[in-house]
């Protein structure tokens, strides 16, 4: 039921920044000089960001993959956000803004996730509740919503020796994420465009 649910309202959350991504992509441009260092220095760490994107969700992924619906998951990544998953998908896109060698589109996306991820989650919230009761009411007492608390309480969360994960459900998970690397090549290409003024960018990020 909740899979179904999140499911719904990433496709929903990837039609609703769509428009707004490829129109940026397309007449935006870097305000650092191509070749600076200052300009490599951002894609090298929205390279990173990516990476990590990926490392992050399908580490989430072998604690959540299996069990979900079936246990309430507070260890590992969920033992520092409740919701992992989405935090490492918005350091993904603010990774694609770091490609793109802009700090401010950077924040813009990262913020744009942000705003709709709270959404989903609160929404996300009320079904757990129903589904967990007052042992979810205790885990959100001990672990933030979104942004990780470095430490866990891990005297207030559950920790577990054996973690049972889906297969299926992490190559999924493995798949889905790398999607952002394709931020890469695509911006390469739309840069060149801009460089031979097929394409007139009409802002200039930093």
């Amino acid at each position: 039921m909740i899979a179904v649910f999140q499911q719904r309202k990433r496709i929903q959350f990837l039609w609703l920044i769509s428009p707004l991504a490829v129109f940026l992509a397309l007449y935006s441009r870097s305000a650092w000089p191509a070749g600076s260092v200052t300009a490599d220095l951002l894609r090298f760490s929205g390279l990173v960001l990516i990476l990590l994107c990926i490392a992050g969700r399908c580490w989430a992924s072998l604690y959540v993959g299996g069990r979900k619906n079936r246990h309430l998951v507070t260890s590992g990544p969920y033992a520092h956000s409740r919701n992992p998953l989405y935090l490492f998908s918005a350091f993904g896109l603010a990774g694609v803004g770091l490609l793109y060698g802009s700090l401010l589109l950077s924040f813009l996306l990262f913020a744009l996730a942000y705003a709709v991820f709270r959404f989903v989650i609160a929404r996300e919230e009320v079904a757990l509740q129903a589904i967990f009761g007052t042992e979810y009411l205790y885990y959100q007492t001990a672990v933030p919503r979104f942004f990780p608390r470095i430490l866990p309480e891990a005297q207030r969360t559950t920790q577990v020796d054996l973690v049972e994960f889906s297969p299926p459900a992490l190559r999924r998970t493995a798949i889905d994420a790398s999607y952002f690397l394709m931020a890469l090549p695509a911006i390469n290409v739309i840069q060149r465009l801009q460089s031979a003024q097929i394409i007139q960018p009409l802002f200039a990020f930093y």
